[in-house]
C-alpha cells in the first residue's frame, strides 16, 4: 500500500486523541524561512554564521573575477580571472550544499522530536492504564 505524506498525516490525525492532535497542529510544518533561521540557532550557530559570511564574500569575489575576465583580452590574464571565478563559484556551490544539508538535519531532528513526543504520550497513557509491566507504580509496591 502506497500512501502520500498527506494521506499519512490524515491517518495519523485520525488515530490521535483531540489533545494530541492539537499539540501536533501547533507544531505544524515550518516554512523554508523558519528552517533557514533554525540553522543560525543551536550549537553550530557560529560555524553557520561564518560559512554564510564566507559565502557572501566568495560570491562577491566571483563577481569581481567575472568582470575581470570579461574586461581583459590577454589570454594568460583571462585564464587567471577564469580560474578565480571558477574557484569562487565552486566554493559558493559547496557552501550552499552544506547549508541545505544543515537545513535537512534540523528538519530530521524536528521530526525525531515529534516521534519522541508521541512515544512519551503513549507511554503516559499505558502507565496510566497500568498496562506497562515494571512501571514505577508497580516497582514501588514491591
Amino acid at each position: 500500500m502506497k500512501t502520500s505524506d498527506r494521506d499519512f498525516d490524515e491517518l495519523l490525525g485520525e488515530a490521535l486523541s483531540r489533545e494530541e492532535a492539537d499539540i501536533f497542529e501547533r507544531l505544524g510544518k515550518p516554512s523554508v524561512f523558519d528552517l533557514v533561521t533554525d540553522t543560525f540557532r543551536g550549537t553550530m550557530r557560529w560555524l553557520n554564521i561564518l560559512a554564510y559570511v564566507f559565502t557572501i564574500v566568495l560570491f562577491g569575489l566571483g563577481v569581481v573575477c567575472l568582470f575581470g575576465l570579461l574586461g581583459t583580452e590577454h589570454p594568460p590574464t583571462m585564464l587567471r580571472w577564469g580560474l578565480g571565478f571558477s574557484f569562487c563559484m565552486l566554493a559558493v556551490t559547496a557552501l550552499k550544499l552544506w547549508f541545505w544539508m544543515e537545513i535537512q538535519r534540523h528538519s530530521i531532528l524536528r521530526e525525531i522530536k515529534r516521534v519522541e513526543l508521541q512515544v512519551a504520550h503513549l507511554g503516559a497513557q499505558l502507565r496510566g492504564a497500568g498496562l506497562v509491566p515494571g512501571s514505577r507504580g508497580n516497582q514501588a509496591g514491591s
